[in-house]
């Protein structure tokens, strides 16, 4: 067993991990804003006493499944990609096109990380009204979804660089 299969069999449990995790926030996370929402609509419109902090909540939640639903879409190769050309090559041309392309996601993900990092240090002294929590936590969902995606990509990397070597 090679080095790089080696590495490669401990980054696949960590991925693993990762994934596992990051599949139970979302469900989780759908779940509860669900029951947030109907909870809110039964309160605003049997009661005639709405909750003010119902939409922001319900919106906070959603955003973080729904970047975190970006790396799960990565790790199960379920994002929209172009395979116009892709469908025309095969073994290692294939892998080294499948490479490029996700050196090139890794960059702009790395970017978008380093970007979502200093979105939410600016933000952490505004507050949500309603929920009078740091917009922080809204925008650290940006950071923790790049960090995902990175993880899921690496893993993805390295299976070509076995399937081309």
């Amino acid at each position: 067993m090679s080095a790089l299969e080696q590495f490669m069999d401990k980054w696949n449990f960590f991925d693993e991990i990762v994934y596992k995790v990051t599949c139970a926030i979302c469900i989780s996370l759908i779940i509860i804003m669900t029951f947030e929402v109907l909870v809110h609509v039964f309160f605003r419109y049997f009661l005639d006493a709405p909750l003010k902090w119902g939409e922001e909540l319900a919106r906070l939640m959603m955003v973080w499944a729904g970047l975190l639903g970006i790396g799960i879409a990565l790790k199960d190769k379920d994002h929209v990609g172009i395979e116009l050309l892709t469908r025309k090559l095969s073994g290692k041309t294939l892998a080294w096109c499948n490479l490029i392309s996700r050196i090139l996601i890794i960059g702009f993900v790395g970017v978008v990380f380093i970007w979502g990092i200093n979105l939410t240090v600016e933000s952490y002294g505004t507050y949500l009204p309603a929920l009078n929590i740091s917009w922080a936590w809204s925008f650290l969902s940006v950071p923790v979804s790049a960090a995902n995606q990175l993880i899921f990509m690496i893993s993805s990397c390295l299976q070509d660089l076995l399937d081309i070597f």
